[in-house]
């Protein structure tokens, strides 16, 4: 009985932990997420990707340049320091996506963890699904 007791309070802190919309190191630790809309746009075969490693190191791709760097999370906050990137040659579209990208996790940007969605609450706004 202890352990069926156990067992449904171990279940519901695991189901509270994955639907919360806090989000802190420990939810993005070992962590990889495709980027999936733009202020509620699906954009499709999307190559901008963001992971989150060991000692919440960030690595991804912005659109065509690889980035790393160190990330925080402090009052649901995502901000990278320490920024490091590829240096190809892209197009303007892609160049300016990229640039949104990095000065938004540069500066600080609010997040939101919901079930299987990373949500970036900066201008714009960006959704990414879990990566496989």
């Amino acid at each position: 009985m202890k352990s069926f007791f156990l067992s449904c309070v171990m279940c519901a802190f695991l189901v509270g932990c994955i639907s919360t919309e806090k989000v802190g190191d420990i939810q993005l630790k070992h962590t990889k997420w495709q980027l999936s809309h733009i202020n509620g746009k699906l954009v499709v075969n999307s190559d901008i990707s963001i992971e989150f490693i060991e000692a919440m190191q960030v690595a991804g791709n912005a659109g065509c340049n690889r980035f790393f760097g160190e990330g925080m999370v402090r009052n649901s906050s995502l901000q990278v320091s320490h920024m490091g990137m590829t240096r190809k040659l892209c197009d303007e579209h892609t160049n300016q996506q990229e640039q949104m990208l990095l000065k938004m996790l540069e500066s600080g940007v609010p997040v939101l963890m919901i079930e299987n969605e990373l949500i970036f609450k900066g201008q714009p706004e960006l959704r990414f699904r879990v990566a496989g």
